[in-house]
């Protein structure tokens, strides 16, 4: 389960008629807990920064032309033929953590950045159960004090 925002793992507040939430919530609650919620992107000891790592827009760790393992495109088949060269080096550096497998020279686009914000705002208050208020009705008395 998540743990982005606080409160109760996984929480969504009931809809009510002031309240409703619309398929753009449901994506953006549903991207923040498959990609944001990974060791990847919580990693405070990533070199790169939490857009381009939320993203996969380069390697965490910022290695140059660094390969371990991975799907090997060109390489015959295992067994047929002997091996006839286009392999992957095998050059693991022992973090664990696999290499990126985009463009990192990828430039993105605004709005890519502008989505990032909004969903990094959602995951502030992801566990949120009161939509902002308090849950005990504390500002009622305070506010009904205002209006004698």
């Amino acid at each position: 389960m998540t743990s982005l925002g606080g409160g109760l793992q996984g929480i969504s507040v009931k809809q009510t008629a002031n309240s409703l939430r619309s398929g753009e919530d449901v994506m953006t609650r549903r991207v923040l807990r498959t990609s944001w919620n990974n060791p990847v992107v919580l990693n405070a000891s990533r070199e790169i920064g939490a857009f381009r790592a939320a993203n996969n827009l380069g390697d965490v760790l910022n290695r140059q032309n660094y390969s371990c393992g991975g799907p090997n495109q060109v390489n015959s088949r295992p067994g047929l033929h002997g091996d006839r060269g286009g392999s992957i080096p095998q050059q693991c550096d022992g973090t664990g953590l696999a290499a990126a497998s985009c463009n990192p020279k990828f430039v993105s686009d605004s709005s890519d950045y502008i989505k990032f914000k909004k969903q990094r705002a959602v995951s502030q208050n992801y566990n949120d159960s009161k939509f902002g208020g308090d849950q005990s009705r504390a500002s009622y008395v305070p506010l009904m004090r205002v209006r004698r």
